[in-house]
């Protein structure tokens, strides 16, 4: 008879259930019993509860996708099925198919009534055990929760798993590179850029995702997980970001006392975080107009040196491009301000920018969170409000006011340990690179334009309507570099004082 080997195991953490251990039984059997191995079966990973159809091993060869065999041979009957259910199914899938199932540690016979009895009775057992598993892993994932501790699996991005410095278990601090790409990202957004250039971008760069930073960080290979536009639509209207811990769906997750858990410090400010709500808010709502997809290099860098807040955009001239203000494409505006070579200005705007910029490193932005309770002390207040508005429903002297008054005291201690805590606020500090902005320019074409809106600087472009043969008036506005000549002696003056 030939035997299909039925291996399966959620976790391989003990040598009685290993994978090993089940095919050296199975062998065992068959080769007692004159029989052959067709095949193997074999599932790591993959819950009891999945359907034996749906296993990504065993499915193909219950579906006939595979090679014959004549019986179903597992170590144990929870091996193959823990749900009731499926074990039935399975059966009638013997009956059908006049194949065998077997059990090589029970012994049951399923051709004969006993057996099958037997069997039906070890499979209501295996579904009572997972049931029990999953009751005992619930309280423990909510006891988790509830605590702001990590309960494994997936971490949200721009955070890491570290051990808890309080006691057992883990908690999430905020992983520096991957916090730093989020930032990134909220800092696109803000400026004008659509999500959906912003995961273009990501994914032309090569900068891993939440999955991928995961594998990294376990020394795996990393699948080069694409950025898409939903879940990074979903990461920036989450309060992961917060530090808070949400449900699936998005809802905030309270403690016992009814306040919401927070399980990190938060990536985002309070007020960047409000600032990018609005801004997703507005874009949903159609209350803010979309940028212009235009690959232009001076793209919102360079402005019409008449109207002062309008960006100018390339457009195709006849033989060359150019730049002009956008509000020639709104009717009734009426900017007088004329056109300007693209080839011009994009080389002008470099040489210049190389000049004044070049020498200067590069500074990284850094975000430090604070310390506030504000927000927590709000939430604790409003609890206790609803506390005294439910005292005030229930009848005295009973055990559910002793027990309303008993979390109203543990509210107030609360509130008079939050507000005896230090505050500070948020910071920005600024790293060095170790690069200037002439090395970036030279080694990432493609990202000058992102270079130059970084560094605040602005073009203001004027030219009067219908002059030829004249190069047009450009105004630089450096943006955080006001005077870089001072900056530059200044910087020269410390490192001689060194």
């Amino acid at each position: 008879m030939r035997v299909l080997g039925v291996i399966r195991l959620s976790r391989e953490t003990e040598a009685t259930t290993s994978p090993a251990r089940q095919r050296e039984v199975i062998e065992r059997w068959a080769n007692a019993h004159g029989h052959t191995i067709a095949g193997w079966a074999e599932d790591l990973g993959v819950s009891a509860s999945v359907d034996p159809w749906e296993r990504p091993e065993l499915g193909p060869w219950l579906r006939g996708e595979r090679g014959p065999f004549d019986a179903l041979a597992c170590w144990r009957v929870d091996r193959l099925a823990r749900r009731v259910l499926h074990f039935a199914k399975l059966i009638e899938w013997s009956d059908t198919t006049r194949r065998a199932l077997v059990s090589v540690t029970e012994g049951f016979d399923l051709s004969t009534p006993m057996g099958r009895t037997f069997a039906q009775i070890v499979a209501v057992l295996a579904q009572g055990e997972l049931d029990a598993i999953r009751e005992r892993t619930k309280g423990s994932y909510e006891h988790l929760t509830r605590h702001g501790r990590h309960r494994g699996g997936f971490v949200p991005m721009g955070y890491r798993p570290v051990p808890n410095p309080d006691g057992a278990g883990y908690v999430l601090d905020i992983d520096s590179e991957a916090a730093e790409v989020v930032r990134e990202i909220v800092r696109r957004i803000l400026d004008g850029a659509s999500v959906n250039s912003v995961c273009a971008d990501l994914n032309r760069r090569g900068v891993p995702t939440s999955l991928d930073v995961q594998r990294i960080r376990a020394g795996k290979e990393p699948k080069g997980a694409r950025w898409r536009v939903g879940n990074l639509a979903r990461l920036l209207r989450s309060e992961t970001l917060r530090g808070y811990l949400v449900t699936k769906d998005g809802r905030p997750v309270v403690d016992d006392a009814g306040r919401r858990v927070r399980r990190a410090e938060p990536i985002l400010s309070g007020d960047e975080w409000s600032a990018l709500q609005r801004e997703l808010d507005d874009r949903a709502d159609n209350r803010k107009p979309r940028p212009r997809v235009n690959a232009a290099l001076l793209l919102r860098v360079a402005y019409c040196g008449v109207c002062g807040d309008r960006p100018m955009y390339v457009y195709p001239g006849r033989s060359r491009r150019y730049y002009r203000c956008s509000s020639k494409a709104v009717g009734g505006v009426g900017c007088i301000n004329g056109g300007a070579s693209a080839e011009w200005l994009e080389a002008y705007v470099e040489a210049e920018f190389l000049r004044r910029l070049g020498h200067f490193e590069i500074k990284r932005r850094v975000f430090i969170a604070g310390e506030s309770h504000a927000e927590e002390i709000a939430e604790t207040g409003a609890a206790l409000g609803r506390l005294v508005e439910r005292l005030e429903k229930i009848p005295s002297g009973g055990a559910a006011e002793a027990a309303v008054l008993a979390r109203m005291a543990e509210h107030e201690q609360h509130l008079g340990v939050l507000r005896a805590m230090p505050e500070t606020p948020d910071r920005w500090v600024d790293e060095p690179t170790g690069e200037t902005y002439a090395d970036v320019w030279a080694r990432n074409p493609e990202g000058r334009r992102d270079l130059l809106r970084e560094a605040g600087v602005r073009v203001y472009v004027e030219r009067e309507a219908g002059r030829r043969g004249n190069d047009p008036d450009v105004c630089f506005d450096l943006g955080v570099f006001d005077d870089p000549e001072a900056q530059r002696l200044a910087e020269i003056a410390a490192e001689e004082a060194m």
